[in-house]
């Protein structure tokens, strides 16, 4: 974003004296939704710097790199992250060390690694954000912060938070940190807290519902299980974009969610559209309960819904 200054001459005419860019450091940039990010950042024209490992592939990023700035290091280094978030107006904190397992096994495989690479670097980030002066730092955490679900209580923002992973503990926990830093006065914060994400994967495969999809196409059988909560993964980054300077979330939490769905009803839908003669095997499942997501609605995100996943699986379809 390009914010004009304005000054005032003796004969009080209005006259552009500089032009300012918004500069925001970015950890995760790289990652699936990093990418999302990238763009909706490249669109308001802001200064990008992200944080990458020397082992991190940027090539999806091509068409941003004009207004990207690479910094090599990890959230372990302070010198490096001192380098990172200076000069900078806001700091999006989305990185996550797992080495290639899942969200949920990276936080059990070497604990006291998982600890110092992401739990530490956050604090480390957090305070090289205080020391450098940042306005604003936006942290993406989880719904699985929640972990235990009282069914007495509204499951907003408010809900208490009972971890049940080691991955929920170590969002809450930086969650925690993120209010701490905020009630100081050090700089605004704002929390959000996605459901399963789909969308896109720079790298296919990855996609969500990827091998149903693939199988489906081709005609297999499949069978299948299980669903969850979701949301769109350009709904998230709108929500990100729309934090960015809002003094209206600053402090806050958002809950990003959509709807629930069954991996049933993405196989048949798949089948649908593919016109194929797979057989699908599997019960439809429902949720047993359902997150409020009425405070991102106010911050003025608008959800893509059931006819945003047809598209998606559409645009897998064509893919594959």
């Amino acid at each position: 974003m390009v914010v004009r200054r304005t000054s005032v001459n003796v004969r009080g005419k209005k006259r552009i004296s500089e032009e300012y860019v918004l500069k925001i450091a970015v950890t995760g940039l790289t990652g699936f939704l990093g990418s999302y990010v990238a763009k909706r950042l490249f669109e308001r024209g802001a200064q990008i710097q992200a944080l990458i490992r020397n082992t991190c592939n940027i090539l999806h990023l091509k068409n941003f790199q004009e207004k990207v700035t690479f910094v090599q290091g990890n959230l372990t280094d302070k010198e490096i992250l001192k380098k990172f978030v200076q000069g900078a107006d806001v700091v999006i904190h989305m990185a996550y060390e797992r080495n290639g397992a899942s969200f949920y096994e990276a936080a059990n495989k070497d604990i006291k690694r998982f600890v110092e690479a992401n739990l530490l670097g956050s604090i480390e980030l957090l305070d090289a954000s205080r020391q450098a002066g940042i306005k604003q730092f936006i942290f993406i955490s989880s719904c699985a912060v929640y972990g235990h679900i009282f069914s007495n209580i509204k499951l907003d923002e408010q809900h208490p938070l009972i971890p049940d992973s080691n991955y929920g503990a170590y969002k809450a926990s930086v969650e925690a940190f993120c209010h701490s830093y905020f009630m100081t006065k050090a700089f605004s914060t704002t929390i959000f807290r996605p459901v399963g994400i789909y969308g896109i994967n720079p790298h296919l495969a990855h996609s969500a519902w990827y091998n149903i999809v693939k199988d489906i196409k081709h005609g297999s059988d499949v069978e299948v299980s299980g669903g969850g909560k979701v949301v769109f993964v350009e709904d998230v980054a709108q929500a990100i974009d729309l934090a960015i300077g809002n003094k209206e979330a600053s402090g806050k939490i958002y809950n990003l969610v959509d709807f629930y769905i069954d991996n049933v009803s993405v196989a048949r839908m798949a089948k649908e559209f593919c016109a194929s003669k797979s057989s699908i095997n599997g019960t439809s499942k429902q949720p047993v309960n359902t997150i409020d997501n009425t405070q991102s609605k106010a911050l003025g995100v608008h959800y893509a819904g059931i006819e945003g996943l047809k598209r998606y699986v559409q645009d897998m379809i064509n893919r594959i």
